[in-house]
């Protein structure tokens, strides 16, 4: 059942106008369609998102389209090792290199959230080739053989959620997820800003496999830095995201590993700190 509600919600995203069809969930590609006779206007019946959004809810994701949010549930799955990723789905995501894993999560239901509130597709972080290429000289002594521009475009606010004791009392505390990242080269937190929706992929192991979706089946859902192609749903759009060696968990404003917190991707602006 939740299946076809989610595939109902495809064809309603498809009527919206986010995507050409159910069948491209994921891509957001842009299709030619052949140029067509005007038709009537017919009447329809509205469409009942409510159950839609129960769907997802049992597949572990809760939307709040009032406040344009969502939620996962989560927990802490790094506090001092090197980080690739955000978040990753488990068992299958890399939880070594990410600072939060969740799991019975369904990444498509996620995908098809993000959708639903209305998320454009953005651009991926691009190289572009230092012309003429620098020397090895000129490289040992600091030349660029590239230039990075970072991701762009349309995307969510991540924030981290949980629940500390705090004297007498419970707080639940919220956090920019950027402000739990450290660049260590720089001395430096993440760069704030929208976490670009990259939208994953279909992909195909070899040529008589069935497709699967890429950040399901991988597990790889939010990443710190580039990685080309996408298979992930989001990424970050820090300058440096094209260095894999400098990301850190912020060890001291993080909970234990395996802590529960809950990850919420907003359109908007939320407040920090203890709320």
């Amino acid at each position: 059942m939740a299946r076809l509600l989610l595939t109902v919600a495809a064809g309603v995203l498809a009527a919206l106008g986010f995507l050409a069809g159910p069948e491209i969930l994921a891509s957001q590609e842009p299709q030619v369609l052949p140029a067509q006779e005007p038709v009537a206007a017919t009447t329809q019946d509205p469409v009942d998102l409510s159950s839609i959004y129960a769907a997802l809810a049992a597949q572990g994701v809760k939307v709040d389209a009032a406040k344009q949010l969502i939620r996962i549930d989560a927990t802490i799955a790094q506090r001092v090792e090197p980080l690739e990723y955000l978040l990753v789905l488990q068992p299958q995501g890399k939880d070594h290199e990410a600072m939060f894993a969740c799991q019975n999560i369904s990444a498509e239901a996620l995908n098809t959230a993000m959708l639903l509130l209305g998320v454009e597709k953005g651009i991926n972080g691009e190289y572009t080739a230092t012309t003429p290429p620098p020397t090895m000289e000129e490289v040992q002594n600091g030349a660029a053989p590239y230039s990075y521009e970072p991701a762009s475009g349309d995307g969510f606010y991540i924030y981290a959620e949980w629940q500390r004791q705090v004297g007498d009392h419970i707080e639940r505390f919220r956090y920019r997820a950027e402000d739990l990242v450290l660049n260590i080269r720089d001395e430096t937190t993440y760069q704030r800003g929208r976490w670009v929706y990259l939208g994953s992929r279909f992909v195909r192991p070899h040529k008589d496999a069935e497709e699967f979706f890429a950040a399901q089946g991988e597990g790889n859902l939010v990443s710190l830095v580039n990685f080309s192609p996408a298979n992930h749903l989001l990424t970050g759009a820090d300058p440096s995201a094209d260095n894999q060696n400098i990301w850190y968990p912020n060890v001291y404003m993080l909970p234990a590993i395996g802590f529960p917190v809950e990850i919420v991707f907003s359109r908007q602006l939320l407040g920090d700190g203890p709320n």
